[in-house]
């Protein structure tokens, strides 16, 4: 036998082994088996934690942005590391230490107290960052803390009610720049852990819940109140040392299925928007549908009609069948500069932590919008949209339009985006004898109009004649 034969266990299949007669060989495949198992290992660890990590916008997703990046980079305030340093964000930085002091006075506890605090979770915070990314691996353990306690401070100072906030914060948060901060606090690239918040509001009581609901009402039109949909999930630790003490004398707080702690306000601001929805909506697993889309003509052919829906979450796309024709029911919206950038960013979040989850895919927005961007092909489209109360906001027709086809080509297509077309398939199979009268009809309405028109004048003549003789 050779000499330099070596039998090489396969470690991916117990039980099995091969020889390898050369030596060189052999070096090399250990080599690169090492390799393969140490990123493998790596990649895992990664991935089990992915909806706590805070990550960098999808490539996949960039193209959404075009050349601005209004929807990647903060344009007022640097909110954790990613963006921190930014010639044109320094302005805000003084604003954050002044944040603090208050945070800190307001408190009655000392400076060293509330730091130590957050010095104690900067650790576990700075692993929800990718340690590789350069603007995370420069940063010293001292800086990334005293960041962390200034960005914690300086959000939660911004949510107090502006009549309880200091002056000057309240004058440089919310007179001046106030939109701007609300889209900057809401980028998926620009967030600090859930945990850092949680620490500060052990010295400083804020309704989190309260902020970010005030926040994702936003979405709704105008006038319109945001329905009590009463999250099936108990949110915890998000209101500070009011709700927790009231939460110890119930003797509550929940079992950990029914509690949800977020990774991070968008992850929060997301939950907000679709965590009431039903438990087999977002689990159901559609089958691959005959058409992969559906435009507004098409739907508008066969008798089904976007109409409003009434629902408490938002995102909601699935057709209902009427008596005579179907209706697409779908979540109205206000689309603005601030939520057209908090849209985008929560898909993003969702591509993102795409596969956490093994009883749903997660693009629940996603398919929302999906479904959107698949309705308008031109201006026309959009403002039926309007028209039928679905759209709402101050952007143009030709605005709104360019929004959604630039989503369109990007996003990826959800369970529910598959759900809502399956549905108009299952429209489409059960109806055929009333769909034909339909499109007859739709398609010949002007002829029909007019006929009906000339044989009413002639049934008017008639009558006449009639009546004269």
């Amino acid at each position: 036998m050779d000499a330099d034969a070596r039998t090489i266990l396969i470690d991916d299949v117990p039980g099995r082994a091969v020889r390898v007669n050369d030596a060189v060989l052999v070096q090399e495949i250990l080599a690169i088996d090492e390799r393969m198992a140490r990123t493998t290992r790596k990649l895992e660890a990664d991935f089990a934690n992915v909806e706590t990590k805070i990550h960098r916008f999808p490539r996949g997703l960039r193209g959404i942005d075009g050349d601005g990046g209004r929807y990647i980079a903060p344009s007022v305030v640097a909110i954790g590391p990613y963006h921190h340093g930014a010639p044109r964000l320094q302005e805000m930085e003084e604003v954050k230490l002044a944040a603090a002091h208050y945070l800190c006075r307001s408190s009655g506890r000392s400076t060293v107290e509330v730091y130590e605090r957050v010095r104690s979770v900067a650790g576990a915070a700075r692993g929800c960052y990718d340690a590789a990314d350069p603007s995370v691996e420069g940063v010293g353990e001292a800086d990334f803390a005293a960041m962390m306690f200034l960005d914690g401070c300086f959000l939660l100072q911004y949510m107090v009610d502006s009549d309880d906030a200091a002056p000057v914060l309240r004058n440089r948060m919310t007179l001046s720049t106030g939109p701007s901060i609300q889209k900057d606090i809401f980028l998926l690239e620009n967030q600090i852990p859930w945990l850092v918040l949680e620490a500060l509001t052990e010295f400083m009581s804020v309704d989190v819940r309260r902020f970010v609901d005030g926040m994702g009402a936003k979405f709704l039109p105008a006038g319109k109140a945001k329905p009590e949909n009463g999250l099936r999930r108990t949110l915890w630790g998000c209101t500070g040392r009011a709700t927790k003490a009231a939460d110890k004398s119930r003797g509550g707080g929940g079992s950990a299925e029914q509690q949800y702690k977020p990774p991070h306000l968008l992850g929060f601001l997301r939950f907000t928007q679709v965590g009431s929805m039903p438990e087999d909506m977002v689990t159901y697993t559609a089958f691959f549908p005959r058409s992969l889309s559906s435009s507004a003509v098409e739907l508008a052919e066969i008798g089904v009609v976007p109409t409003p829906s009434t629902e408490p979450w938002f995102g909601d796309a699935r057709v209902r069948r009427g008596h005579l024709v179907g209706e697409l029911l779908l979540s109205p919206v206000f689309l603005s500069e601030v939520t057209a950038c908090w849209l985008v960013n929560i898909a993003a979040l969702e591509a993102s932590t795409a596969g956490a989850s093994r009883k749903s895919d997660g693009f629940v927005v996603s398919s929302y919008l999906s479904v959107l961007a698949m309705l308008v092909d031109r201006k026309e489209d959009v403002h039926e949209l309007r028209r039928r109360r679905l759209l709402h906001g101050a952007l143009s027709n030709k605005q709104a339009l360019g929004f959604f086809k630039g989503l369109g080509q990007h996003l990826r297509f959800g369970g529910r985006y598959f759900a809502a077309l399956e549905e108009i398939d299952s429209y489409k199979r059960h109806r055929s004898l009333r769909i034909a009268a339909h499109k007859f009809v739709y398609n010949n309405y002007r002829f029909i109009a007019a006929f009906l028109s000339v044989t009413g004048v002639l049934i008017g003549i008639f009558k006449t004649l009639v009546a004269l003789k």
